[in-house]
């Protein structure tokens, strides 16, 4: 059964059985309508109690009423003119019931079970009874509605079945085509009705309607057959009732076809006119039809609307200025779309929706350009990473490996035996001292340090940093130097995390000051802010960003000569971070300052006193 509903001759016979049942379908059903109102079911029903007899009758009544007040003469055979042979009359005086006039013969048939009565300007009364007179010759009045009463009405109980039995035939039709059409489109093969867009379809369809209907009304009254239909209800809106139908069925067809192919917005012509025609050559367009539309009120109506000449006038540089935008904008996107980040589109010359664009792409270009350079730090950073920790880890490990060679050499002498335990006792103290750092601050990195924050004195945490360092320092040659403000300097941080940032930076004074200098302990605090400073001048040359010294495995020296893993200032800054302070480097030539920034807190009943930091096992 699919095979056959896929074929082309199943959806056209389905098509034309559509056709054919709404044709069929709706004139008889308005046809069964117009009957039932007007009596044909009500029994056995004769010509003269039919209701189009009736209206006839009483038009021709209406007509002799009208021809006794102009012609004052009851006695008159003339009065019943405009019927034609098929209509007779009686006049009769309405106070005594005298019959004046009476055109009856052996034809006339009563129609009407009351008279109709005249009263003339000079007081006198008179009823008219009107007749048909049967049967019914050609051209004789009602001869249309009498040949239809002849030949319809012996076969009126067909019509309701012919109606019954055109709709089921257009429903079934219809659903049939649906469904063929639904098969075409799931296996990807669009039906010929399907590959015209849908809103083509529709414009097409709704003009197709009312050139038709134009059509109908101006030419259908000429033909004998509207006519000869008239009297049994199918009228001008029958015609458009059937037109509509087909037009609705097409529409169905190419809706259905294209959903289930899954192309009905690909296929939409205002989808494709919106994607392909620039808005410049839209609002041309405008102008074009708004510019037709002035010759034509000037050639054709002789008038012109002064609104519509100004909008034209108005609309011209508006189009030119908004292609011109369009294209500097074009011209951005298609310099970021070939890598250059750093091109710039004025944003302040465009307008509207160009400005927001223009403002957009630069923001996009600065983004790219953001994004590239710290992807290119980030790898220049890793490949120093990776180079740092092979060289902190290589140098403990060779020793180790070449003092256990020479440990296992059987004559070796009792004092070179400790020297070279001295030595790995150094070198496994160092590298436990790296694996504990690089664990430390991959923890610190990752939040996984539990915080517990409590209000303090900051400034007796930094004394007694300051005190634990001071005879270490004097004797590394470095002279201590304390600025405390009077009272206290409550902040809301963790005391023992914070104790283990100041002992990293204060062990990196240790081993980076330069002999014979001073290291400053500064605290200073303001409404906003307290500042907890480690000011030293360095022993070497600072040839390195401020921002890179707080990266894993970076020293102040470049050789790497010196003691330590590089993860100080790594881990004091993620242990700041996670208390919510901020640590800032600062160099200046060979100035090195380092800054722990807490926002100052409130006192509290609990305020704890700081407890020293732990001392760093070498």
């Amino acid at each position: 059964m699919r095979a056959v509903m896929r074929k082309l001759w199943f959806r056209g016979l389905m098509l034309a059985l559509f056709c054919l049942g709404v044709t069929v379908a709706v004139p008889t059903a308005v046809m069964f309508r117009s009957l039932l109102m007007d009596g044909w079911y009500a029994g056995d029903v004769s010509f003269e109690q039919t209701g189009m007899c009736q209206d006839y009758v009483s038009a021709c009544l209406s007509n002799a009423a009208a021809n006794l007040s102009w012609l004052e003469e009851p006695q008159s055979t003339e009065l019943g003119g405009w019927g034609g042979k098929a209509f007779s009359y009686v006049v009769a005086d309405a106070g005594t019931g005298d019959i004046l006039a009476d055109t009856r013969t052996e034809r006339s048939r009563h129609v009407l079970d009351y008279p109709l009565h005249v009263t003339l300007e000079d007081g006198r009364t008179y009823d008219i009874s009107g007749f048909v007179n049967l049967p019914v010759e050609p051209y004789e009045g009602c001869y249309t509605e009498y040949y239809i009463f002849q030949h319809v009405y012996p076969v009126r109980n067909a019509i309701l079945p012919a109606a019954i039995l055109g709709a089921v035939l257009a429903v079934v039709s219809l659903v049939l085509v649906l469904t063929a059409s639904v098969l075409e489109g799931r296996r990807g093969d669009l039906t010929l009705l399907g590959r015209v867009p849908f809103d083509l379809l529709a414009v097409l369809l709704v003009a197709a309607a009312g050139l038709g209907l134009r059509l109908v009304n101006r030419w259908m009254n000429r033909m004998d057959l509207w006519v000869a239909l008239t009297p049994l209800g199918v009228r001008f809106d029958t015609i458009n009732t059937v037109l509509t139908l087909w037009g609705l069925a097409a529409a169905a067809c190419c809706l259905a076809d294209q959903v289930a192919a899954k192309v009905f917005r690909k296929r939409l012509l205002l989808r494709w006119i919106i994607l392909q025609v620039s808005p410049m050559t839209i609002m041309l367009g405008v102008l074009a039809a708004n510019i037709a539309g002035v010759l034509w009120g000037l050639l054709i109506e002789n008038s012109i609307s002064v609104l519509v000449v100004l909008f034209d006038l108005a609309l011209i540089p508006c189009a030119v200025r908004w292609g011109l935008e369009a294209k500097r904008i074009r011209s951005a996107s298609a310099a970021l779309a070939a890598g250059d980040l750093h091109y710039k589109v004025d944003a302040d010359k465009l307008h509207m929706v160009w400005k927001d664009l223009g403002r957009d792409l630069n923001s996009i270009g600065d983004g790219m350009a953001l994004a590239v350079e710290e992807q290119m730090r980030s790898e220049r950073m890793k490949t120093e990473l990776i180079t740092n920790v092979s060289h902190d880890l290589k140098t403990p490990l060779t020793s180790i490996v070449n003092y256990v060679q020479l440990l296992k050499e059987p004559d070796l002498p009792e004092q070179e035996r400790e020297e070279y335990l001295e030595v790995l006792d150094r070198q496994s103290a160092k590298l436990k001292k790296l694996t504990t750092d690089v664990v430390e601050a991959s923890r610190a990195a990752s939040g996984a340090v539990t915080v517990n924050a409590e209000v303090f004195d900051v400034r007796e945490l930094l004394a007694q940093t300051a005190g634990e360092y001071t005879e270490r320092m004097k004797a590394a040659g470095i002279e201590p130097v304390l600025h405390l403000p009077e009272g206290e300097r409550l902040i809301l941080a963790d005391p023992r995390l914070l104790g283990r940032v100041l002992d990293n930076l204060a062990g990196n004074v240790l081993k980076y000051a330069q002999p014979g200098t001073r290291a400053y302990f500064d605290l200073e605090a303001d409404g906003e802010q307290v500042s907890v400073a480690l000011k030293n001048t360095s022993r070497a040359p600072l040839d390195i960003p401020a921002d890179e010294l707080m990266e894993r495995f970076v020293r102040g020296d470049s050789s790497r000569s010196t003691e330590g893993s590089g993860l100080g200032l790594s881990i004091a800054r993620s242990l700041t971070d996670l208390m919510g302070g901020q640590l800032r480097l600062t160099l200046d030539g060979d100035l090195f300052k380092a800054e722990i920034l807490f926002p100052p807190a409130e006192p509290t009943k609990g305020a704890v006193q700081p407890s020293p930091p732990e001392p760093e096992t070498e």
